[in-house]
């Protein structure tokens, strides 16, 4: 989330205060205090979340805005496998750790966001060929020690990012390519396997409509 859209989520989280009548200090209240976006949204069995990287974190208008308005957050960038295992079998949770530990003080759930993507992968991944059993052993291993670690601190995982293309077809990664499409299937159950707990969802773009690509 790059500053121009920072502002943007400002501008527009002013407009809809203003629209709800918070800004403004009119009655929208709960529990005693300014009704928050989170919790208008809650009225309607809704959460009301945002993404987040650890660059903006220092920007403290910009953190009182995402700790007060919303009640769950993503993390943009920092669980993704470039920034938590930048060398096969040498993990960083830095980044990860400072999104969860941001959330818990601000008593909002964390969506976590992505074990398997084609994209911001280390260079150790790709730029080498791998035979099936390598890379499912690699795949396992990485998705079942980034989940075991934030076991118990997540809501939920977006296990599988952007599988497919507009037409509905699997779009060809190093996962797909290698290993099929029974890598989705896989990543699934080993995320489950190491947080039984967590919801799990294959994430994806452009999928708001019926068409090939909700289909698939």
């Amino acid at each position: 989330m790059r500053k121009t859209t920072r502002l943007r989520l400002a501008g527009a989280v002013a407009a809809v205060l203003v629209a709800a009548g918070i800004a403004s200090g009119t009655p929208a209240q709960a529990h005693g205090r300014t009704a928050t976006l989170a919790d208008l949204a809650q009225r309607h069995g809704r959460y009301f979340g945002s993404a987040t990287d650890n660059p903006e974190l220092t920007d403290t208008a910009y953190t009182a805005l995402l700790g007060s308005e919303f009640d769950m957050i993503t993390p943009g960038n920092g669980m993704k496998w470039y920034a938590t295992e930048p060398q096969q079998g040498v993990f960083d949770w830095t980044n990860g750790d400072q999104i969860v530990d941001l959330a818990r003080e601000n008593h909002q759930k964390v969506r976590a966001h992505t074990l398997v993507w084609h994209s911001q992968l280390p260079s150790w991944l790709t730029d080498r060929e791998w035979t099936a059993d390598e890379l499912r052993a690699v795949l396992k291993k990485h998705i079942q020690t980034e989940v075991r670690h934030y076991r118990g601190k997540v809501y939920s995982w977006d296990v599988v990012n952007e599988a497919f293309n507009e037409d509905g077809t699997y779009r060809e990664t190093i996962w797909y390519n290698t290993l099929g499409p029974g890598y989705i299937a896989d990543a699934l159950r080993w995320a489950h396997q190491a947080d039984p707990h967590a919801k799990l969802y294959l994430n994806d773009y452009n999928i708001e409509a019926v068409g090939p690509k909700s289909d698939a």
